[in-house]
């Protein structure tokens, strides 16, 4: 759970990056990365829990072993860190183009080279996280099992697997959501804008 939870410092990275450009594609690219983030770090904190419930811990250093024992779980936990690195044709590789165009757009290559990175260390992440839980031999150190996953977590984890996979192969539609999206919000600005320039 901490690695999950200092991930969304570096997502956070991503859509303040975007934010910062001021513009309707940065906009666009910041609504895109936000839902489709909502999405990945929901599944795998419900994931994390799954593992609790398995295993009695969350402590990488005393669970092991998983893949083994659960095979679903561990291409349920697959889709989502797969994803939360950006791996075509998942849902994140969309959302983190679309902020590295908006960036390349405005001139900011070097900035490209650093959300690029910051890809890179997700990446060492989520690799730790398969090989300690699902890889290597349990160490039979954990605490008791609490118990079986339950039901509603599973068909929820399934729900949001499917749900990543749909928007990574028909991203288009939340695409073109969120450049509307985009659009209405330097709309409404302008507004607000105007009367404040004639004001001084």
């Amino acid at each position: 759970r901490r690695i999950l939870a200092f991930h969304i410092v570096s997502q956070i990275g991503y859509i303040l990056l975007a934010v910062a450009l001021a513009s309707e594609a940065g906009n666009a690219a910041t609504l895109f990365y936000t839902v489709h983030h909502i999405i990945v770090k929901a599944n795998l904190f419900l994931i994390a829990a799954m593992i609790w419930r398995l295993t009695g811990s969350y402590d990488l250093r005393r669970i092991g072993g998983l893949y083994k024992l659960r095979p679903a779980l561990g291409l349920l936990f697959l889709v989502p860190a797969l994803s939360l690195v950006g791996i075509p044709p998942l849902s994140g590789f969309w959302a983190k183009l679309a902020v590295v165009e908006a960036v390349a757009a405005s001139g900011g290559g070097w900035l490209v080279a650093a959300a690029l990175a910051a890809g890179l260390v997700t990446i060492m992440s989520m690799v730790k996280i398969w090989n300690e839980a699902f890889w290597k031999p349990d160490p039979e150190t954990g605490s008791p099992p609490a118990g079986e996953p339950s039901r509603t977590g599973v068909v929820a984890t399934i729900g949001l697997v499917l749900l990543v996979t749909a928007i990574g192969f028909q991203p288009e539609p939340l695409l073109e959501w969120a450049r509307t999206a985009a659009e209405g919000v330097l709309t409404d600005l302008d507004r607000v804008r105007a009367p404040m320039e004639v004001a001084r």
